[in-house]
């Protein structure tokens, strides 16, 4: 809402609303978007979507948008000019998801906060490791500062990444890379023995700086 009020001044603003994760979500607190919050901001917003997130169709690449009628008109002259269309068989398969039964949307993010309660966990058992919890998506963004300023290699987060994948066979991603260094980025979107197996390697390596 604040942030709402403050773009009601600046009439030169547009906004982008991304709500890709707007299932994936198990927040105490109603998941709102810009224009549930602020419906006077609806003819300068995108809304973009997609089915990639919710509904595990991350290889089908089909996204949709809304918004007004000529932001609309103009995005889709410059993509066509872009990229190809998406194949028919992933634009019935995306019609499917979104119309059909959404049950499986509440059993996969029940899954997700499971993993996500297990991993935060286990990262913050760890010395010199700091996760905060999430209220949905299937990221974790640790700090491993304490880990990296012990180590003797790793100068900052991109090394550490790298040395994590060479002897502790653990991929992750710089925390650099998201305008937030000496973290690291983890996906669950894995299964639980994937996880505990990524978890104790972790452990084993944080333990040995």
């Amino acid at each position: 809402t604040a942030l709402a009020d403050m773009l009601k001044e600046h009439e030169q603003v547009s906004l982008v609303c991304d709500d890709i994760y707007e299932h994936i979500y198990w927040g105490q607190d109603a998941l709102e978007n810009m224009l549930q919050v602020a419906p006077q901001l609806r003819e300068r917003t995108v809304l973009v979507n997609g089915v990639s997130k919710a509904y595990a169709m991350t290889g089908w690449r089909i996204g949709y948008a809304a918004g007004p009628a000529h932001v609309v008109t103009a995005m889709r002259k410059v993509q066509s000019q872009s990229t190809s269309n998406p194949c028919s068989i992933s634009q019935a398969a995306a019609v499917a998801a979104l119309n059909g039964p959404q049950d499986g949307i509440v059993a996969m993010t029940e899954a997700f906060r499971q993993r996500h309660d297990f991993v935060v966990h286990q990262l913050n058992a760890m010395d010199g490791v700091s996760c905060l919890p999430a209220d949905g998506a299937f990221y974790a963004l640790p700090s491993f500062e304490a880990v990296i300023e012990r180590h003797p290699s790793a100068a900052d987060d991109v090394e550490l990444a790298g040395i994590l994948l060479e002897e502790a066979e653990v991929a992750l991603v710089p925390g650099t890379a998201f305008g937030i260094p000496g973290h690291l980025r983890l996906s669950y979107a894995t299964s639980m023995d994937n996880l505990r197996a990524a978890m104790d390697r972790l452990a084993d390596f944080v333990a040995g700086c």
